[in-house]
């Protein structure tokens, strides 16, 4: 996104200010410790919306009573401000936005009013909409225990700023990613900050995730009607033969259920043989029979089980029997194979042999509790798989009895009316009844499934129709790329080139691909601060010329680089010329690298991204550049500094 920081203020109290004035491109702002350039990148953090100051206690915090950027959209101009967080700070910001232009110089504290003053959340996110974030809840889940949090723009400067101690870190490459909940949201909502989703992907994606878990609850109602398909065809059975045996028609037990079904519109008249059919009397004798068989197997049954679970019991009570066994000879038992008399010392052969004895019956206790060990599993299993089949049999004893309680009650009302045409109707309704009930679930579970299936492939076409998939792998493309070609520029060891860098766009690790031994060699793997701070500046130069380049990103085009030369010169004085000419020339190196690849990026998109740098450098000879042309404030000498 072309949006850049004008000018980063501080107030006091009665209104005057300090501010530096930056452009597009690049600005180095350089001058001696304790000068104020590191609390510029806090102050802008401050004025984003962090939750906690960072701003330098001191000198600066004693002057500044109110924090502001200035920020340059192409059409208008935004100032950000917040009071120092011991005011109002930690709960209030200020939004001022004007289609006109915004001169630092001139700008006072009159514009800080109540009219745009916003809590710290709602601020975070009217700035959000400022940078394009359209996305509101970016969770997918719908069984999540609670909603992902918003997108916002604090997750946004984990691309924007590399931090004194971050710049050259072996340890970590983003902004805050010690917080792990952090990191797994900016991870996550790359897709958001790089402008290829929107609020409706994830409202596809969640209606998507319900309609796929209905889906899979309709599979095991289904899976559920499949098994009890065989029951469901018994009864029917059962409800045919009782209108066939009245009729006194045979039926065929072996039709399937889907006949089953059509068969009630076919059904056999009632006629007057009926009456003289046996057919119900064999019915009941033979129904009787099968449920004094299915009882006696019951018996069976149960008395096996009550045999195994006493004969359990026995085992176990051998098995402890044994086990106390074994302590008695663990304690007694002689630790030589022979006994010598402890007097005269002659070898006593009774002695030695009943230990020999007693060796061996050790040897056949503990196997035989490792055999009963393994018996007592064999006994559960057993009992299990008993049990299973009684339940079976009580399933079906309790069927059988509600069909001859059936057959009783219609020779009872028989007996009673002596019409047989009366039960045959009844019958009748019965068996339409129940097939009605059957082809209504069956059609409700197709219906069902009908539905879902058509909104789901909807929704998937409409997911797809995204083409992340594509994005992630021109992303991962551009970021090997683009990395490896910055960091062949800058001081980077000759065991690791040719570089092939690549950046993990689901874990954001960087590593190097070591062809030679097919090996992966992390930031973390990596000797010295010079190969630290090219992984680093490589990186996030091509963050800065990713995001530039793509039509919805959120990401302002701003990169805050603090210190990136304190591999080269640290606080320790460098006593040889020759080394020190050399680092000089390293960080000229730097700063060449970073310009040609902001004109790169103007090539392709028309404007300037903007990069930061607060350094202890004083004057560079940058071939084909000159650097007093970027060099915003020069803070060396004394009382020259920031406040």
């Amino acid at each position: 996104m072309n949006v850049y920081i004008k000018s980063i203020l501080a107030f006091n109290e009665t209104g005057d200010k300090r501010h530096v004035d930056l452009t597009e491109g690049l600005n180095v702002i350089t001058g001696e410790s304790k000068s104020g350039k590191s609390a510029l990148l806090e102050i802008i953090d401050y004025c984003l919306g962090s939750s906690k100051s960072t701003i330098p206690k001191g000198e600066v915090t004693k002057f500044g009573y109110l924090f502001a950027i200035v920020l340059k959209f192409p059409e208008y101009h935004l100032v950000a401000a917040r009071k120092r967080s011991d005011i109002d700070g930690k709960k209030q910001m200020y939004i001022y936005r004007s289609s006109k232009e915004i001169i630092p110089k001139e700008l006072s504290m009159n514009i800080f009013t109540e009219e745009h003053e916003l809590n710290l959340e709602q601020a975070k996110i009217e700035l959000g909409k400022e940078f394009g974030i359209s996305v509101t809840n970016s969770t997918e889940n719908i069984d999540a225990t609670r909603s992902d949090p918003r997108p916002t723009i604090r997750n946004m400067t984990s691309y924007m700023f590399q931090h004194q101690n971050l710049v050259a870190s072996k340890f970590a490459l983003f902004y805050r990613f010690e917080d792990s909940q952090k990191r797994e949201q900016t991870i996550k909502q790359f897709p958001v900050f790089a402008g290829w989703v929107d609020q409706q992907y994830y409202n596809y994606r969640i209606e998507l995730d319900e309609l796929l878990k209905q889906q899979k609850r309709n599979e095991k109602v289904q899976l559920s009607y499949s098994k009890s398909t065989d029951k469901i065809r018994r009864e029917l059975i059962d409800t045919y033969k009782r209108y066939y045996m009245l009729v006194g028609k045979s039926f065929d037990e072996s039709i399937p259920l889907n006949k089953l079904l059509t068969l009630r519109k076919s059904l056999p008249d009632f006629t007057r043989d009926s009456y003289l059919s046996e057919d119900m009397e064999r019915r009941y004798e033979q129904l009787k029979n099968q449920r004094e068989e299915l009882k006696q197997k019951r018996y069976d049954i149960e008395m096996s089980i009550s045999n195994l679970e006493l004969s359990h019991g026995y085992g176990q009570t051998y098995s402890s029997n044994l086990k106390s066994m074994r302590a008695i000879l663990n304690h007694s038992l002689n630790q030589h194979d022979s006994y010598d008399c402890p007097v005269c010392g002659q070898h006593v052969g009774d002695i030695s042999q009943r230990i020999v004895t007693m060796r061996d019956s050790k040897k056949w206790l503990v196997d035989e509790l490792a055999s009963v060990k393994g018996q007592g599993n064999e006994f559960h299993l057993q009992i299990h798989k008993l049990k299973m089949e009684k339940e079976k049999l009580t399933d079906e004893i309790r069927r059988l009895g509600f069909e001859i309680g059936r057959i009783e009650e219609v020779t009872e009302r028989w007996k009673k009316t002596k019409k047989l045409d009366h039960e045959v109707v009844y019958a009748r309704a019965e068996i339409d009844i129940q097939c009605k009930r059957v082809e209504e679930q069956l059609v409700n579970l197709r219906k069902n499934d009908d539905e879902l299936d058509v909104r789901i492939n909807q929704l998937n076409k409409l997911i797809d129709g995204y083409n992340l998939y594509s994005y992630y792998s021109l992303a991962t493309t551009f970021f090997k790329n683009n990395v490896s070609r910055i960091i062949e520029k800058l001081d980077f060891e000759e065991e690791f080139r040719p570089a092939d860098m690549n950046f993990k766009l689901d874990t954001f690790d960087l590593y190097h691909y070591d062809k030679e031994n097919k090996s992966w060699v992390y930031l973390s793997e990596m000797g010295s601060g010079a190969n630290w701070l090219a992984c680093h500046v490589s990186l996030f130069l091509s963050f800065l010329h990713f995001f530039a380049v793509q039509e919805k990103s959120a990401i302002p085009s701003i990169l805050f680089l603090d210190q990136p030369s304190q591999v080269y010169f640290p606080e320790k004085f460098v006593v040889d010329e020759n080394e020190k000419s050399n680092d000089v020339q390293k960080v000229e190196q730097i700063y060449k690298t970073i310009l040609e690849e902001i004109d790169l990026i103007a090539k392709t998109t028309s404007f300037k991204p903007q990069v930061i740098v607060t350094d202890h450098v004083g004057e560079l000879d940058i071939e084909g550049y000159k650097f007093e042309h970027y060099l915003r404030k020069n803070w060396r000498g004394k009382d020259n500094k920031f406040i």
